[in-house]
């Protein structure tokens, strides 16, 4: 039980690093843009509760699976971040492309590399914790 509760907290901390750096200089700026085209329908800022909460499910998910898929390769913890992080946001954002005017390709596009990126970290950070603290 150690090993999860390290692991979660060291990827808690690289989850808001990489949150906070793709969130002012990506997201905050396109959700602008939203906001002001549709303005009763997007909030001008985020719910920080709910993203958090969508973030502690993700990553929750994401160690169990690492622990249960037993994945101890940085390389594989790597490639299974991407597929998971990158499959997860791809499903929304398609659902949110298919039945909104707000979603563009372009932004699904850029969240799934955004996604794929810091999938792979957070692969890698979730590998090397859970067999460091085996």
């Amino acid at each position: 039980m150690k090993k999860f509760g390290i692991t979660f907290l060291i990827t808690l901390v690289v989850f808001f690093i990489l949150g906070g750096i793709f969130g002012t200089y990506v997201f905050l700026p396109e959700f602008a843009l939203w906001h002001e085209a549709f303005p009763d329908a997007v909030r001008e800022t985020p719910d920080f509760v709910s993203g958090f909460l969508v973030g502690i499910i993700q990553l929750v998910a994401c160690i169990v699976l690492f622990d249960r898929l037993a994945i101890d390769n940085l390389s594989n913890g790597a490639t299974v971040g991407i597929i998971y992080s990158t499959g997860i946001w791809l499903m929304v954002d398609l659902q949110m492309l298919s039945t909104t005017n707000i979603v563009s390709y372009n932004y699904v596009a850029l969240d799934a590399l955004i996604s794929a990126l810091m999938g792979a970290i957070i692969g890698v950070v979730i590998t090397w914790s859970l067999k460091r603290f085996a």
